[in-house]
């Protein structure tokens, strides 16, 4: 996670997957101190909750008024959507003193260059110098929350704003015309509350999708700091299964599985569409940050596996060219590379490389076809018995 650069693509896995793989962040550190904040876990050399400093507008803006030649500027000619917010909150305390935020949002509106802006303050876009620097700027606001318990927020996120703040400012940046979104990140179904009053509100906002995934406890500083704010051994309490993945752990793809199912119908309730990274199948291979079919969203990295996935196919064997037909990836080589180390099938669970030709099956085909041949062997059998029988 490069936060020494405060433009960025993503690292080689995540621009793999991800049809958004440009990122900006606009401070280095993060001071709302969330427990379950997954900085703690990486090993980057910054803490959530140290001292915030803000990163070089000047840096960003070259990308857009220079740069010429590089992956960077090639997704920024292809107008891809902008992440902002990836590792710290662009919105948080710091900015009412250094204005990072409004100042590249003056560049992007100069370009009118889609963006998707996560935070945990979206009142900080409701004053004025921000409502004049998003007009008519292809915009959309995920709001975080972790839990519709105020008690659990107060705990988990305690330098964060309350949750009818936040859904406040997401009722009047609707009203301006920008998507809003919530997101359930982390997604914790023990801890998470009346999730049918949270989803009514925020429906009532103007929210129409909603993020969900799992909460991942890495096991270096972020358990320690859940445990604290909670007073318990959340790891050793917690109804849900936990699994080790080496740096952390998550619920089992079972729990997973039931838990995001009830989500989702809670909200089909609500009119509101449930997306999760993990599923691709559940959201018709669609991005996760829900912009698909947005106006000035049309960019998004389709190479990708998360919208372009559906190229590999349940019943033949996919290959590179194949799946990379149409598509222009500044990092095309690269992709190539990885694709022939079998790294998509590392990534996704569902996918089977396979070595011999360089190409990739869907998993749910490899299992059919193992059932189909265990059938007609166990039928070949039957019938040999039957014959013997009758001779």
């Amino acid at each position: 996670m490069p936060l020494n650069r405060p433009l960025f693509i993503k690292d080689h896995q995540e621009r793999l997957l991800c049809p958004l793989p440009l990122a900006i962040d606009n401070y280095r550190g993060c001071s709302t101190a969330c427990a379950y904040c997954s900085l703690n876990g990486l090993r980057t050399g910054v803490q959530c909750g140290a001292e915030v400093s803000a990163n070089s507008v000047v840096y960003i803006e070259k990308f857009f008024y220079h740069h010429k030649t590089s992956m960077e500027r090639q997704l920024i000619d292809q107008r891809v959507p902008i992440q902002v917010g990836v590792s710290s909150d662009p919105l948080q305390p710091a900015e009412k003193q250094h204005h990072v935020t409004l100042r590249v949002l003056k560049v992007l509106r100069d370009k009118n260059y889609p963006v998707v802006i996560t935070s945990k303050y979206p009142g900080q876009l409701v004053g004025p110098a921000y409502l004049r620097a998003i007009d008519a700027l292809p915009l959309v606001v995920q709001c975080s929350i972790c839990s519709a318990d105020p008690t659990i927020v107060s705990q988990l996120e305690p330098r964060g704003p309350s949750i009818p703040q936040r859904l406040k400012a997401l009722r009047i940046l609707a009203s301006a015309g920008v998507h809003v979104q919530l997101r359930l990140w982390p997604f914790i179904p023990d801890l998470c509350g009346n999730l049918d009053v949270l989803l009514g509100a925020a429906h009532d906002a103007g929210v129409k999708v909603v993020q969900a995934n799992p909460l991942k406890v890495y096991h270096s500083g972020t358990r320690e700091r859940i445990n604290a704010a909670l007073g318990r051994d959340y790891l050793a309490t917690t109804p849900l299964r936990y699994e080790n993945h080496g740096v952390f752990s998550v619920p089992c793809p079972e729990d997973q599985a039931q838990d995001l199912s009830r989500l989702k119908a809670l909200c089909r309730k609500f009119g509101m569409k449930l997306l999760n990274c993990d599923d691709c199948e559940g959201r018709g291979w669609q991005s996760c940050c829900g912009v698909d079919g947005l106006p000035g969203f049309e960019g998004i990295a389709r190479w990708a596996y998360f919208v372009n996935g559906h190229r590999i196919r349940e019943h033949t064997e996919t290959d590179f060219e194949t799946y990379m037909a149409g598509h222009c990836c500044p990092w095309h080589d690269e992709f190539e590379q990885q694709w022939e180390a079998g790294k998509l099938a590392e990534s996704i669970p569902e996918l089977r490389f396979n070595r011999k030709n360089k190409t990739y099956t869907r998993l749910k085909a490899c299992v059919e076809i193992q059932e189909k041949e265990k059938g007609v062997k166990k039928n070949l059998g039957q019938n040999t018995e039957l014959l013997a029988a009758a001779q």
